[in-house]
């Protein structure tokens, strides 16, 4: 008996979708946060890290490296390098700088969740570096979040059978597909928020209370330093065609825009409310019960006609401010 092609395609993309997938996580480790197990004498070291030391005469020294310092101290002593050829001794005044290798763990993700938004589905993701990656896309979901905030995402980029998962913050915003709509979420703090209406002026709602001075990273890639910024997209564009991992490129120009980004100033937030970004001015307004109609007014200034301010109406408010101010 034959199977009609659309019965077929539908249980061919079932399958598909239900594939698990191979997750990989990258932590960073910071040496100064290390600890020191061991206790010789008056002198305590660490375990052996993975990493490489720059010593001031700018060569490298790359293997196993495994810290020293004086009991009850905090300051580095000397630290002790297994290139795999030889044990070198290196003080602290001859190092410039120290880098660790990420710690990577990799795990089978099982992709078959009732809820859609937690399995790889279409969508794309774009860098604080203003690089746009299309690929696949999964929100991972815990108790603390909300509907409309995450903390974590997996991607899957285009060409790669091994997705990572990148932490809240660390991106512009990323989009999933869902049932044919394009959602889109902004960098917050440090999770990721749901744009609920786009346009000139963005509306989301704001997961945090009684918080000073916090912005969407969209904000600070909206006047990132231009040249840090083409740097940064020449870095990920070099390390592509140079063959390196496409999840590792992805996850260095991550870490590169959150550092090149400006900082700029944030707003203070008393109570649970609503948040405006506006496109144009790269501001954000906050929008509670007691300073919404002034707020209200305020944005709809300059526009062509009055929109109908309502509290309880607020995606219809937004919507019509994208109409009539342009």
């Amino acid at each position: 008996m034959k199977i009609p092609a659309l019965i077929l395609f539908t249980i061919c993309s079932l399958v598909v979708q239900a594939q698990q997938v191979l997750v990989r996580n990258v932590t960073p480790i910071d040496y100064n946060t290390i600890a020191y197990p061991n206790l010789l004498g008056n002198t305590q070291s660490s375990q052996p890290f993975k990493g490489t030391v720059t010593l001031t005469d700018g060569s490298e020294v790359k293997g196993k490296i495994t810290f020293f310092r004086k009991k009850n101290e905090t300051s580095l002593l000397r630290v002790k390098v297994n290139t795999g050829e030889e044990k070198k001794e290196i003080a602290a005044a001859e190092i410039k700088s120290i880098a660790l290798d990420p710690q990577v763990f990799e795990k089978k993700y099982a992709n078959d969740f009732k809820n859609p938004v937690k399995n790889f589905q279409p969508g794309y993701i774009i860098l604080p570096t203003g690089e746009k990656v299309i690929g696949k896309v999964a929100q991972f979901r815990d108790l603390s979040d909300y509907d409309f905030f995450i903390y974590n995402i997996g991607f899957l980029p285009e060409g790669s059978e091994v997705a990572s998962i990148i932490k809240g913050g660390k991106l512009a915003e990323f989009g999933q597909q869902i049932d044919g709509k394009m959602n889109i979420w902004d960098g917050y703090v440090d999770g990721y928020l749901l744009r609920m209406v786009d346009g000139r002026f963005r509306l989301s709602l704001n997961p945090y209370s009684k918080v000073e001075n916090e912005f969407f990273t969209s904000i600070k890639n909206h006047i990132a330093d231009s040249l840090a910024k083409d740097a940064a997209q020449r870095a990920l564009a070099r390390s592509l065609k140079n063959g390196q991992d496409i999840n590792q490129s992805i996850e260095n120009a991550a870490n590169t825009g959150q550092m090149v980004s400006e900082v700029l100033g944030g707003i203070e937030i008393n109570k649970k409310e609503y948040l405006v970004f506006d496109t144009r001015t790269g501001k954000v307004v906050a929008l509670n019960k007691d300073n919404f109609r002034n707020q209200a007014l305020a944005l709809n200034s300059g526009c062509s006609r009055a929109v109908v301010v309502s509290w309880d109406a607020m995606e219809d408010f937004v919507k019509q401010l994208n109409e009539v101010c342009h």
